[in-house]
C-alpha cells in the first residue's frame, strides 16, 4: 500500500495567550489522505472546517499557533519557515478560498492572476504563462476564455469568479487541493459543473482533494470519505456511504435529519436545537452534550475519547463507548 500523501496527527490549533494555556480552536485532529482520494470535511458554521484548511496550508492568522504534526509526502510542514512554506503553497498544495471576490486581486486582470502562479512556481515566461492561463480558463468552462482573461474580477459573475479561483489553484498542478466551500451561493447547475471539474483532476491527475463544506449533498456526491467536525473536535469519520447511511454520532444524525426532504403535508424542517458553542465557552464534557438528545449524565462531565472501528471508521461519543463495552 502506498504511503499517504497527507498525514495529520494530533493537530491542535489555539489562540496564543501570554502566561497561560492557549484558547483551543481545534483539538486532536488526525487524518490521512492519499493521491487520487477525496475527503469531505463537514459541519455547521463555527465547527473549525476553514481553520483546519488554513492550518494545513500554513495560513493561520497572526496570534494563532498549532501543535502536532502535518506531513506532506513525509515532510513535516509545521516547523518550516515562511520562505520554505511559500515553495509548498501553490506548487504542492493548492487552495480554493471560500469567497472568490475577496480572494481575487480587484485591480489585476484575472488572466494575469492565473499566470502569476505559473511564472512563480513553474519558472515559465509571462507570454507562455498567459497562454496557459487562457487554456485553464477554457478548462474550467469559462466561455470566450481569451477575452475573459483580460477582465477584472468585478466584471465576472460569481460563478465565473469561482472558476477563476479554481484555475488559479490548478495552475501549478498541485498534489493536494483544498477546496473551502467552493460551491457556496452558486446555483445547482453551476455547483454540478464545478464539482465535475474537481473530480476530473482527481481521476485524471491523481490529485488528492480535501473538500470543505456544510452541504452534505455536495459531500455525498464528491467524496469517498467524510470527517464530521463540531466545535473544533472530530466527531465521526469513515467512508461517506457508511457515515451517511449508518451514522454513529448523534451530531451526524442531527445534520442528516435537518436536510430538506420532499414530504407530504405541512411538517416543519427538523433542526438541531441551540447553537455551536463559542470556543471560549465550550462545555466541560462532550462538546455536543448541551444539544444532544441522547446525552447521559457522563456526557456533561467527561470528554469522550476517539473510538476507532477499523477501516478508517471512528466516532467520538460516550454512548458509543458504552455500547461497545456492553457488547464486549
Amino acid at each position: 500500500m502506498n504511503a499517504p500523501l497527507l498525514e495529520i496527527d494530533n493537530l491542535s490549533i489555539a489562540i496564543d495567550r501570554p502566561g497561560g494555556a492557549g484558547l483551543p480552536l481545534l483539538t486532536d485532529i488526525s487524518l490521512q489522505l492519499g493521491r487520487g482520494e477525496t475527503l469531505g470535511i463537514v459541519g455547521e458554521s463555527g465547527s473549525g472546517k476553514s481553520l483546519l484548511a488554513l492550518g494545513v496550508i500554513g495560513l493561520l492568522p497572526e496570534g494563532i499557533g498549532s501543535s502536532g504534526s502535518i506531513r506532506l509526502d513525509g515532510t513535516e510542514l509545521l516547523p518550516l519557515a515562511d520562505d520554505d512554506l511559500c515553495k509548498v503553497r501553490g506548487r504542492r498544495i493548492g487552495m480554493i478560498f471560500q469567497e472568490p471576490m475577496t480572494a481575487l486581486n480587484p485591480v489585476m486582470k484575472v488572466g494575469d492572476q492565473i499566470a502569476e502562479g505559473i511564472v512563480w512556481h513553474r519558472g515559465v515566461g509571462w507570454c507562455d504563462a498567459r497562454r496557459d492561463a487562457v487554456r485553464l480558463l477554457d478548462q474550467v468552462r469559462i466561455p470566450d476564455a481569451a477575452i475573459r482573461a483580460k477582465s477584472y474580477p468585478h466584471e465576472l459573475s460569481g460563478g465565473q469568479r469561482q472558476r477563476v479561483g479554481i484555475a488559479i489553484a490548478l495552475a501549478s498542478k498541485p498534489d493536494l487541493l483544498i477546496a473551502d466551500e467552493p460551491t457556496t451561493a452558486l446555483d445547482v447547475s453551476v455547483q454540478k459543473e464545478i464539482l465535475e471539474i474537481l473530480d476530473e483532476h482527481v481521476r485524471n491527475d491523481g490529485m488528492a482533494l480535501m473538500l470543505v463544506s456544510h452541504d452534505l449533498g455536495v459531500i455525498a456526491a464528491s467524496c469517498r470519505r467524510t470527517m464530521v467536525l463540531y466545535a473544533g473536535a472530530r466527531m465521526e469519520e469513515g467512508l461517506t456511504e457508511e457515515v451517511l447511511s449508518d451514522p454513529r454520532s448523534p451530531y451526524t444524525r442531527g445534520l442528516l435529519a435537518a436536510l430538506p426532504q420532499r414530504r407530504i403535508g405541512d411538517r416543519r424542517l427538523a433542526a438541531i436545537p441551540g447553537n455551536v458553542p463559542g470556543f471560549a465557552a465550550l462545555p466541560p464534557g462532550c462538546r455536543f452534550s448541551d444539544r444532544c438528545p441522547d446525552r447521559i449524565e457522563r456526557c456533561q462531565t467527561e470528554l469522550p475519547a476517539w473510538r476507532s472501528f477499523g477501516n478508517g471508521r471512528g466516532v467520538r461519543c460516550i454512548r458509543a463507548e458504552t455500547a461497545a463495552s456492553e457488547a464486549g
